[in-house]
């Protein structure tokens, strides 16, 4: 992702028995299920595609990087770009560290007073949640489960989120974002595996960060 777009970043959010999607699942049943699955499975690594496409352009003619996941909540994501465009950003409790490999600098955000919509979905909880979206499901194709939440304060950064969600496995497999321009940015998540190299969930060494 291009450090202008956020990693949402990203990067990130994650991941019932089997049942069919239904539009009349309650959302927050579903996210607060998928949630306390995914703290349960951490920590846990995947594979990611994401995808940038700006409104009114063909999605074939969008822009495509690809990636690695490491996930383990509640506390912290962190999302590895693959070259020729290599950047880490790293999502521990509110900060968020962001760093391109082989570099000296980086940037460190403290997120505790800020909205950080989109970025919210990994740090709340359900009921926190609650407080700043709506949200909604929808049908998705396989035994997966759609849910759609929109922002309840306008935010030029997020209009509207969507999350798809592997209901057997309770993995996330989609996850979208809709700025107020309406410009499209798609993760497409799999290969999941179990665990996590040591140090991924601590800020690389020997690195001065910047804070604005």
């Amino acid at each position: 992702m291009r450090p202008a777009r956020k990693a949402a970043p990203l990067l990130a959010a994650l991941c019932l028995v089997a049942a069919g999607p239904s539009s009349a699942d309650d959302p927050w049943s579903v996210l607060e299920e998928f949630r306390r699955s995914l703290e349960v499975q951490s920590p846990l690594s995947a594979g990611f595609v994401q995808t940038y496409v700006p409104y009114g352009f063909d999605p074939k003619d969008g822009e495509t990087e690809r990636g690695d996941l490491a996930v383990d909540l509640p506390g912290c994501l962190r999302w590895d770009y693959s070259p020729p465009f290599e950047k880490a950003f790293l999502l521990c409790d509110r900060t968020v560290h962001h760093w391109n490999p082989g570099e000296s600098v980086g940037q460190r955000h403290d997120l505790s007073e800020q909205p950080a919509p989109g970025l919210d979905f990994f740090l709340l909880a359900t009921d926190d949640l609650r407080d700043r979206y709506e949200a909604e499901t929808g049908p998705a194709p396989d035994d997966r489960v759609l849910v759609v939440l929109r922002p309840l304060e306008p935010s030029e950064d997020v209009a509207l989120v969507q999350v798809v969600i592997d209901r057997r496995r309770q993995r996330l497999r989609e996850l979208t974002y809709y700025d107020a321009q309406r410009n499209e940015n798609r993760f497409i998540v799999g290969d999941y595996r179990s665990g996590a190299a040591p140090g991924r969930f601590e800020p690389p060494p020997g690195i001065e960060w910047e804070e604005p």
